[in-house]
């Protein structure tokens, strides 16, 4: 008690040094004590500790926070190396001086040390444009890029491993394989393949980069769990296939897509890739029970439900027309293009579908009021 009342004979220094830390007391007597104590001393005298970098941490933590600390005890607590990375934070939280918050930004070592400082000066109204750009600078430098690089590596070991696992299974390498893995339909005149390639081509000779390749294993659960036909179901067992095949090159993927099997065409068609995913639709042998599938399909890329929408044949199938309207990533021109065709109990469901984009449900209710004889 007789130290917080600051009756010792201590030089300067060691008596804020004892008051800071019984500031903190469990005692409130003592607590309160000390703060008059220091509420009593001249804030300007401890400039020059605010520099040492022998002061403690706890020091230069409350020189940074005391609201009685004149600015420059303050710039030179930020300056100092042994600040505690969480007073500066609290400080870029707090402070409404835009001199402080610059000169926190400028300390990019405690900034990649600890990020939410970055946080602070960036929420801080009072920052000032040059704190703001560091701040930024600092983040996109030192996390965003680097994360993205980790991020990266982490994709490349993940590819190499999937590489692994199909080798250890099963080569596909050429047509050949293909062929031996039944991925092939006999009979496809290889015109269609380059007739496509003169519309769309070149295409990539080329493996995918890592963001273009198609999470197979989760495009396979998407086929086990959405298609009813029995026929176009595939086993979990040819996962290591076809990561092997969403290794391959535009061109070779585009071959299998329009050559392909209906097990091949219900991959492809969700291939990240528009021109692999729409070259499904160009094989000869897809149905319209395929077609009215693949309409369905929310992962599958617009321009493939775009060139259903604008397929006289296909359109001519209610279920294919229907699917495509319940579709939330169908354009919406083509989906106002075929709501006068769905039918009345369809279109009350459709008018409740909070899935559809809100133009396509308002509609479907207009038009069901309308037909129901309800409508003002």
């Amino acid at each position: 008690m007789a130290a917080a009342k600051g009756m010792l004979p201590l030089a300067n220094e060691e008596l804020f040094e004892i008051l800071v830390a019984l500031n903190a007391d469990q005692d409130e007597d003592i607590r309160v004590a000390a703060a008059a104590s220091l509420d009593a001393l001249d804030p300007k005298a401890f400039v020059a500790i605010s520099a040492d970098a022998n002061t403690p941490a706890e020091v230069l933590a409350f020189l940074c926070l005391w609201p009685r600390a004149p600015r420059e005890a303050v710039e030179a607590a930020v300056f100092n190396r042994a600040t505690p990375d969480a007073a500066l934070a609290l400080l870029a939280s707090r402070s409404a001086d835009a001199s402080i918050i610059e000169a926190i930004s400028l300390k990019q070592q405690s900034l990649i040390r600890a990020p939410e400082i970055i946080e602070a000066i960036l929420a801080n109204p009072a920052r000032t444009p040059e704190a703001e750009r560091r701040a930024l600078e600092v983040r996109q430098e030192f996390f965003e890029k680097r994360f993205g690089a980790r991020m990266v590596a982490e994709e490349q070991r993940a590819r190499a491993e999937a590489k692994t696992v199909a080798s250890e299974t099963i080569s596909v390498g050429s047509i050949e394989d293909l062929i031996q893995l039944g991925l092939i339909e006999e009979g496809i005149d290889d015109a269609v393949v380059t007739e496509y390639e003169n519309e769309f081509g070149p295409f990539e000779t080329a493996e995918p980069a890592i963001d273009e390749v198609m999470d197979v294993e989760q495009v396979i659960g998407e086929v086990i769990n959405d298609i009813e036909d029995e026929t176009v179901r595939i086993s979990p067992d040819r996962v290591p296939v076809f990561q092997q095949i969403a290794l391959m090159s535009v061109k070779d993927r585009v071959m299998l897509g329009i050559k392909g099997t209906r097990e091949a065409r219900m991959i492809l068609v969700r291939d990240p890739n528009r021109i692999v995913a729409c070259s499904v639709l160009r094989n000869p042998r897809l149905t319209d029970t395929e077609v009215e599938s693949v309409a369905a399909i929310r992962s599958v890329h617009e321009d493939v439900l775009r060139q259903i929408g604008m397929n006289r044949g296909w359109t001519r199938v209610y279920g294919v027309i229907h699917n495509l309207v319940r579709n939330p990533r169908t354009p919406i021109a083509i989906s106002l293009s075929f709501l006068n065709r769905i039918q009345q109990r369809d279109m009350r469901a459709l008018s409740m579908n909070k899935n559809v984009p809100d133009v396509i449900r308002q509609t479907a209710y207009r038009l069901y009021l309308k037909r129901s004889g309800t409508g003002g």
